[in-house]
């Protein structure tokens, strides 16, 4: 329930201008929808950066090596998680872009 909360959040004001205008409306979002989930779920998650189809791309494993791909379907092809590297956020705390999407989160009504 999490996971959608954050994908209704996400909107194209949020995009660096590098990804404005790609057709699919999860293309972008992938660190912001990351770091959103890392900081709002209760669970202990680790960033993955990985290059795929010539895009980088940021998602979230578990200890026990779940994948939480929050943006995955914007991909044609699978992503190939185990060649991803374990990777730290840029900063320690939320980004000003997530920042925005936690407080959609937790403020919604759906939220509630």
């Amino acid at each position: 329930m999490l996971i959608k909360r954050i994908q209704k959040a996400l909107s194209p004001e949020l995009l660096k201008p590098e990804y404005r205008g790609l057709k699919h409306p999860l293309a972008g979002h992938c660190y912001v929808a990351s770091e959103a989930l890392f900081h709002l779920s209760d669970l202990t998650l680790y960033p993955h950066f990985i290059r795929h189809e010539g895009s980088p791309h940021w998602y979230l494993k578990d200890g026990r090596g779940k994948v939480y791909d929050l943006t995955a379907a914007q991909f044609k092809t699978a992503v190939p998680y185990d060649r991803g590297v374990r990777k730290g956020f840029l900063t320690k705390k939320p980004s000003a872009r997530t920042k925005i999407v936690m407080r959609r989160v937790k403020i919604s009504p759906r939220a509630k």
